[in-house]
């Protein structure tokens, strides 16, 4: 299956769009070559809808318009060597699996990185900065993450808590609101803890910022700022659960080095305290 950016963004939203839309995104998926010399009419033609739903179908996939989307697809297609998406079969290798995760992880970190907007990264940043508590949680695969978030954002000297009991947590949104972020998790954006957790934050005038899948979802639509991963294709096995979680890891990844770059000279100290502190335990 070829996929990149494009391919793959259709493929995880498909299902969900307006009809127009989704015809217009099954036209695409196999018809790419023919696409990337279309006009915005002839695909219009082509999937039997309108001029309208194409540029509409452009901005559900987060591109501005017909042209930026041809462009990025003709990038993927002139590539001579593509990745995809694989789940695992009944009966596969050991070497297999191994080549079929690995290939799910570039192709998702390819994905994900084609998603990040540096305004987006820039303005979490500056809320992360002025923020005096940050709150993270999530649940099931996103609770690793949350954790990985908060060790990390610990050793920039920031004051942050992952918190996977929800009335704990529930306590601290409502009792502590002075510049606090909450970071809410969840690949679907519809993991009903995180979201009643959200509009608590929320009610408490509480920043929040989602990380969750790229596309419409609950989550985002409360969020006051929100990350995105790449789609990756609902998989028997869950093979796609790996896949979301890696990406979810390398965009926590990128906005702490992001960070890091813009306050170097803040940061690093307290890095080398967080190493020395951890040191200490080396040898017991």
């Amino acid at each position: 299956m070829q996929t990149g950016s494009v391919t793959s963004r259709i493929e995880g939203i498909l299902n969900s769009l307006p009809k127009s839309e989704k015809k217009i995104g099954t036209t695409i998926l196999k018809e790419p070559e023919w696409v990337v010399r279309a006009s915005i009419q002839a695909l219009a033609d082509k999937a039997d809808t309108s001029g309208a739903a194409v540029i509409r179908f452009c901005r559900s996939l987060n591109f501005p318009g017909f042209p930026e989307l041809k462009r990025q697809l003709s990038v993927e297609l002139s590539k001579s060597q593509r990745t995809g998406y694989y789940d695992i079969e009944p009966g596969d290798s050991f070497f297999s699996i191994k080549e079929k995760l690995v290939s799910n992880m570039v192709q998702t970190a390819n994905d994900t990185a084609a998603l990040l907007e540096e305004e987006i990264y820039d303005t979490a940043c500056k809320l992360l900065d002025s923020a005096e508590a940050i709150y993270v949680y999530g649940v099931g695969a996103s609770w690793p993450v949350a954790e990985d978030f908060a060790q990390k954002w610990l050793r920039l000297g920031k004051f942050v808590l992952a918190i996977q009991d929800t009335h704990v947590l529930a306590t601290a949104l409502s009792t502590y609101q002075k510049k606090a972020i909450f970071i809410a998790i969840s690949n679907s954006g519809e993991t009903s803890s995180v979201i009643q957790l959200a509009q608590q934050a929320k009610a408490n005038q509480i920043t929040v910022i989602s990380l969750t899948r790229f596309g419409a979802n609950n989550l985002k639509s409360l969020a006051d700022l929100a990350l995105e991963t790449a789609r990756a294709p609902e998989a028997e096995l869950r093979s796609s659960a790996t896949s979301s979680r890696q990406a979810q890891l390398l965009t926590i990844d990128i906005l702490y080095y992001f960070y890091a770059t813009k306050h170097y000279t803040e940061v690093i100290p307290q890095i080398k305290k967080s190493r020395e502190a951890t040191d200490l335990f080396r040898n017991l």
